[in-house]
């Protein structure tokens, strides 16, 4: 420890000798502070300057030192890139850098930063261009179960919901009685859904999954699909590139389950949300999206609200978007276009930083548990549910027609139809993914 103390002290006491390497290509911009591998550095805040508009961004540890890295950086006609850092050491000290410049004459814009290849950064796990839709890598899930939010779809695997076309894959929900098997004008409220009859399997039964009469309640008025990878991941990098859906009620999803849940049963196992959303006009909806992680040794005791981030803009439905999930053994961050949504260091572990109280349940496990095991991508878009992603009394452009305590929220949802119908409009309320990769670093 003593040795620790003098080698950070060494570093942190000279800061004239740290320097934030600058690097620009248009539109990327890579900041660096070397990392001497002692691990004495806890983290480091990024400022720099265009224009006069200052930005500040928290780096992330990479092989290279700490970084903060964006594929959105605009200079329009600047003339130099101004940044300097304030690097956190584990003792609690806090020290700046010296600013350093990266002047952009027309040779330093034009190429110094060097990218390499999406390919080649770290060994691939896994990686899908959706050319096909390979279900030897992906397997649906075929189930009314709708979490425990008791959402408002079934999940099918029915190729109106799951589809690929030029080279994308397409997750779009549809309206129940458009199918010719469910068109009967009183089937939502008199039929009988019966997945292994339907679709040849059921995979999930809780929640009155798998058989649903629509006399004991409305049967789901939408169809939709939620695919799962058989490839998993440990530690690395998850990228994905997708456009989130428009659409009232949508809610999409990218994330991330435990395969093995040796912890114990959600939350005591974790969940990793890369992105969620809500398919909603507005703040409420396609101007925000964030990244959240679940843990906990109860659902009671969740501690998401300790982990969670997000990023706003006028419409992230509007274009496609990179998202990535850096995961180490000692943090957790996710990214959207290079920009970062959420950043994770438990400390010491996640039964400290959560001040659980009795026997840790992640005390064999590493410094990341309980995320510190194999977890399964997921995609999906789910509609509506009732544990208050939507809440009650939020600002929406079109009235939300269910309680999150009413036991009618789906009748209550369908029946307002004509309320929010005219925004689900073609492929617009699809998510659509480009390519996911998984690489370890």
């Amino acid at each position: 420890m003593k040795l620790l103390l003098v080698t950070l002290a060494a570093i942190l006491g000279c800061v004239a000798a740290i320097k934030v390497r600058i690097e620009y290509r248009s539109p990327w911009l890579k900041l660096t502070v070397p990392e001497n591998g002692q691990g004495e550095i806890r983290g480091v805040k990024f400022h720099y300057v265009i224009k006069n508009v200052a930005f500040t961004e928290m780096g992330t540890l990479t092989r290279d030192g700490w970084q903060y890295m964006s594929d959105n950086a605009r200079v329009d006609g600047a003339d130099s890139i101004q940044a300097y850092a304030e690097i956190y050491g584990h003792n609690g000290r806090v020290v700046t850098t010296d600013r350093s410049i990266l002047r952009l004459d027309g040779a330093v814009s034009r190429g110094q930063l060097r990218l390499p290849p999406r390919r080649l950064r770290g060994a691939v796990v896994f990686r899908d261009d959706f050319n096909s839709l390979d279900l030897s890598q992906w397997k649906h899930e075929i189930s009314m179960y709708g979490g425990m939010n008791w959402e408002f779809q079934v999940y099918s695997n029915d190729p109106k919901n799951t589809f690929v076309r030029d080279g994308q894959l397409y997750i779009k929900p549809t309206f129940t009685v458009e199918d010719s098997r469910f068109s009967s004008p009183d089937f939502l409220t008199t039929g009988k859904m019966d997945m292994q009859t339907l679709f040849g399997s059921c995979t999930q039964s809780a929640n009155y999954g798998c058989t649903r009469e629509g006399r004991y309640g409305l049967l789901p008025p939408v169809m939709s699909g939620k695919l799962k990878s058989n490839p998993t991941i440990r530690y690395g990098v998850v990228e994905v590139r997708a456009r989130i859906p428009t659409g009232d009620w949508l809610w999409p999803a990218i994330w991330m389950l435990p395969r093995d849940n040796r912890y114990g049963g959600w939350p005591r196992s974790g969940e990793i949300d890369i992105m969620e959303s809500r398919g909603n006009a507005g703040s409420i909806g396609i101007g925000s999206v964030s990244s959240t992680l679940h843990w906990g040794p109860s659902s009671g005791e969740n501690k998401f609200y300790m982990t969670t981030g997000a990023k706003h803009t006028n419409d992230w439905a509007n274009d496609f978007h990179t998202w990535r999930l850096e995961w180490t053994n000692t943090h957790i961050a996710t990214y959207i276009d290079g920009k970062q949504i959420m950043y994770v260091d438990p400390g010491s572990s996640f039964w400290s930083k959560g001040g659980f109280g009795g026997n840790n349940i992640w005390s064999t496990g590493e410094k990341m548990a309980p995320f510190d095991k194999d977890f399964y991508m997921i995609f999906n878009v789910a509609v509506g549910g009732t544990n208050g992603f939507f809440p009650d009394n939020a600002h929406y452009t079109n009235r939300k027609p269910w309680k999150n305590t009413s036991r009618t929220g789906p009748a209550d949802f369908w029946n307002a139809r004509n309320e929010w119908k005219h925004t689900w409009q073609g492929d617009k309320v699809a998510m659509i993914i480009d390519y996911i990769e998984m690489r370890h670093w």
